[in-house]
C-alpha cells in the first residue's frame, strides 16, 4: 500500500483526464486503474490481518502489548507514503501558510493568498476557509516551513502524536471499564481507518481521536479537571469534541466526583483552555461558519444527504409539472437541517439520561462512543476518518454484538474512499442512497413491530 501511494496515492491535485502514462505500453488512466486495483487488492490483505488479530484477541490469544506491537508495524511502511485517500494535508500547509503571512484562515482561502502549494489542492477546496479550531492552525503554521514534502512530514508527525495519545487512553479506558484492552487496542488502533487515513491521510482528525479518549479515559479515573482540559484542546482541533464533555463530566461522577464540583472543574478547564489557545492563537470562532456542508457533494455516507436526495427525487417530478424546480436540493438541506438541529440535539440527551440513569463507568463509556457515533452519521457531510473517535470509544467499553458491529463499519469505511480521494460513495451516490433509504425504513418498521411485542 505505501509503494503504490506513490503512483495511485493522493499527490498534487492533476486532472484525472490529463494523467501522464506510467508504462509504455498502456496509456495513464489504465495504468492508473490497474494501481488503483492492486491497492485494492492489498487494503483487503490488511482488513483480512487485522480481523484475524481481532479474533485472536477475543480469544485470549494474543496481548495487549502484541496488538500495540502490530499496529506499530503496520504503520512504519505508511510513514513513508504518499498522502492516502484525501487532499486535506495539502489544505493544511496552506492554511498554515496563511496564518504564518498575518490573515485570518477563517476569513481567507488559499486561492487568495496565494499558497505557494495551490495547484497541490483540488479545486473544489482552494477557495474554502480553514474548518478546524485554532490548535490545529497552529499545527499547521507549525509544519508549514520548507518544502511541501517537509510540511507533509511534519503533520504526519502531528498526527503520529495524537495516535499516541490514543494508544496510552484506550487500554486506560477498557481497564477502567473492565473490557479487554486487546480488544479495544484492536478495534480502537490498529484498525484500517486509523491506519490508512490518519496515518497515511495526516488527518488533524488523530488529534481530535488522542484527545478524546484521553480525556474520558483520565476523567473514568476522577480526574475531571485534567478530563476537561483535554477535551478544551480536542475543541480546539475540531468542534465536535465537545459531545464528549458531557459524558466526562459523568465519568467523573461514576468514579465518585460530586455533580456540581465535577460539573464545575470539567467545564471549567475546558473552557479555560479553549479560550487559552485561541488568544494565544489569536483567532476567533470563524471556524465554525467555516464548516464545510452546503458546496460538497451528496453521499449516501450521510444518511440524512440519502433520505434528502431521494425524497427530493420523489417530489422532483410532482413538483417540476406545478412550474417548481430545484426540488432535490432544496429537500436534501431540509433534511440535512432536520437532522442536524432537531434529531442530533433530542438523541444527544436521550444517551446522555439514559447514561445519568445508569451511572455505571461502562455504560456511561458506551453512551459517549454512541453520542460520537450518531453526531458522524447526522451530520450533512460524512467521511471514513470521522468514525475513527466513536470507534475508539465504543472499543473500550461495547458488548460482543457492538464490537462486532463497529468492526465491520470500520472495515467497510476503510476503503470506501480510494487512495487517490476519489469518493466511491459518490460515485455510487444514487443506488447507494435508495438502497440506504429502504434499509432505515426497514429498519423503522422491524423496531416498531418489536416494540409492539416488547413494550418493556
Amino acid at each position: 500500500m505505501a509503494l503504490l501511494s506513490w503512483t495511485v496515492g493522493a499527490l498534487p491535485w492533476q486532472d484525472p483526464g490529463q494523467l501522464t502514462p506510467a508504462a509504455p505500453l498502456l496509456p495513464g488512466p489504465v495504468w492508473h486503474g490497474i494501481g488503483l486495483a492492486l491497492w485494492v487488492t492489498a487494503a483487503a490483505v490488511l482488513i483480512g490481518a487485522w480481523w484475524a488479530v481481532g479474533r485472536a484477541a477475543r480469544e485470549g490469544r494474543v496481548t495487549p502489548r502484541a496488538v500495540l506491537v502490530t499496529a506499530v508495524l503496520w504503520a512504519l511502511p505508511l510513514l513513508a507514503a504518499a498522502p492516502l485517500a484525501s487532499h486535506d494535508v495539502y489544505s493544511y500547509a496552506c492554511q498554515g501558510q496563511i496564518y504564518l503571512a498575518g490573515a485570518d484562515p477563517y476569513r481567507v482561502g488559499p486561492a487568495d493568498l496565494p499558497c505557494r502549494w495551490l495547484t497541490a489542492i483540488p479545486p473544489i477546496w482552494r477557495d474554502q476557509p480553514a474548518p478546524y479550531g485554532p490548535l490545529a492552525v497552529l499545527v499547521s503554521a507549525a509544519a508549514a516551513h520548507g518544502s511541501l514534502l517537509a510540511t507533509v512530514a511534519a503533520l504526519r508527525l502531528a498526527a503520529l502524536a495524537g495516535l499516541a495519545g490514543l494508544a496510552a487512553g484506550v487500554p486506560a479506558l477498557a481497564r477502567r471499564c473492565g473490557a479487554d484492552p486487546a480488544v479495544a487496542l484492536w478495534l480502537g488502533l490498529a484498525n484500517p481507518v486509523v491506519l490508512v487515513h490518519l496515518v497515511g491521510g495526516a488527518h488533524h482528525d488523530a488529534l481530535t481521536v488522542g484527545l478524546v479518549v484521553g480525556g474520558l479515559a483520565v476523567a473514568a479515573r476522577g480526574r475531571a479537571v485534567a478530563a476537561g482540559a483535554l477535551l478544551g484542546l480536542a475543541v480546539a482541533v475540531k468542534a465536535t469534541a465537545v459531545v464528549a464533555l458531557p459524558f466526562a463530566v459523568l465519568l467523573a461522577v461514576a468514579s465518585g466526583r460530586r455533580w456540581p464540583r465535577a460539573v464545575l472543574s470539567a467545564g471549567g478547564a475546558a473552557v479555560a483552555v479553549f479560550a487559552a489557545v485561541t488568544v494565544v492563537a489569536g483567532l476567533d470562532a470563524g471556524w465554525v461558519t467555516a464548516l464545510p456542508v452546503s458546496h460538497q457533494p451528496v453521499s449516501w455516507m450521510s444518511p440524512p444527504s440519502a433520505v434528502g436526495a431521494v425524497l427530493g427525487a420523489v417530489a422532483a417530478g410532482p413538483l417540476s409539472l406545478a412550474g417548481v424546480h430545484g426540488a432535490i436540493p432544496a429537500t436534501e438541506d431540509a433534511v440535512r437541517a432536520g437532522a442536524l438541529y432537531v434529531v442530533l440535539p433530542v438523541t444527544l440527551v436521550a444517551l446522555w439520561w439514559r447514561a445519568v440513569r445508569s451511572g455505571g463507568t461502562r455504560s456511561v463509556t458506551v453512551a459517549a462512543g454512541l453520542a460520537l457515533a450518531v453526531t458522524v452519521v447526522l451530520a450533512p457531510v460524512v467521511y471514513p476518518w470521522y468514525a475513527a473517535a466513536p470507534a475508539a470509544v465504543l472499543a473500550a467499553a461495547a458488548g460482543p454484538r457492538l464490537l462486532r458491529a463497529t468492526a465491520v463499519a470500520v472495515a467497510v469505511l476503510s476503503v470506501v474512499v480510494v487512495p487517490d480521494s476519489h469518493n466511491l460513495a459518490i460515485l455510487t451516490r444514487w443506488p447507494g442512497a435508495v438502497v440506504e433509504v429502504a434499509a432505515l425504513v426497514a429498519l423503522a418498521v422491524w423496531a416498531a413491530r418489536r416494540r409492539r411485542a416488547r413494550p418493556d
